[in-house]
């Protein structure tokens, strides 16, 4: 069988690095010479690392996994991270530390800056398997019942995701090419019932 990815355990954590991922990041420093891609892998590498500095700082919430892929960088959490406290924070931490990195760098790195500003609201977006989501609900079981408040949470998704696709066509329809946000809204829509406890 063809070796695809590395697997290696850091204190109890295994980390799985997909072979593609370096691939793309070879193809993004050849192919794009606006250095816009390369801004975003690093602004997703500092979200990942905020979310990762929260988990260690938090009793029960070690990591127990990190999977490096070319979607993007995926920590999974301990069984026990059930606190509700700490799982708030550490959903807002990863956008924290971009809208912090917006702040420290839109004087001399412009480009990064609204890279990392922009990737951190869009993991603020209330649907279901992003920071957003997570935050709103648990809010949202603190005022009405656990079935109540998935099928608003399931409400709140379908509409943002309607939104977003309504204002990707849109931008489309403007610029002839640019279908990002139709990608980001079918993206999430087919991903967005996956129940492991990422972040």
């Amino acid at each position: 069988m063809q070796l695809k990815q590395l697997i290696f355990r850091v204190k109890g954590c295994r980390v799985r690095v997909n072979f593609y991922f370096f691939a793309l990041l070879c193809a993004a420093a050849y192919f794009d010479r606006s250095g816009k891609m390369l801004w975003g892998m690093f602004a997703a590498v500092l979200h990942e690392l905020g979310h990762l500095t929260a988990m260690l700082l938090l009793p029960g919430h070690a990591p127990r996994e990190i999977s490096v892929t070319p979607f993007g960088i995926r920590i999974g959490s301990s069984p026990l991270a059930e606190f509700e406290k700490g799982n708030l924070m550490v959903l807002a931490a990863g956008s924290g530390v971009n809208f912090l990195s917006f702040a420290a760098t839109f004087g001399f790195l412009p480009d990064f800056a609204w890279v990392s500003l922009l990737l951190g609201l869009f993991n603020m977006l209330p649907v279901e398997n992003m920071d957003g989501g997570g935050i709103l609900r648990i809010a949202l079981e603190k005022i009405m019942s656990e079935d109540s408040a998935v099928r608003v949470m399931n409400i709140v998704s379908w509409l943002t995701l309607t939104a977003m696709l309504m204002l990707g066509i849109h931008v489309l329809f403007i610029t002839g090419y640019n279908f990002t946000l139709i990608g980001a809204a079918l993206l999430l829509a087919l991903t967005r019932h996956k129940k492991s406890p990422f972040f």
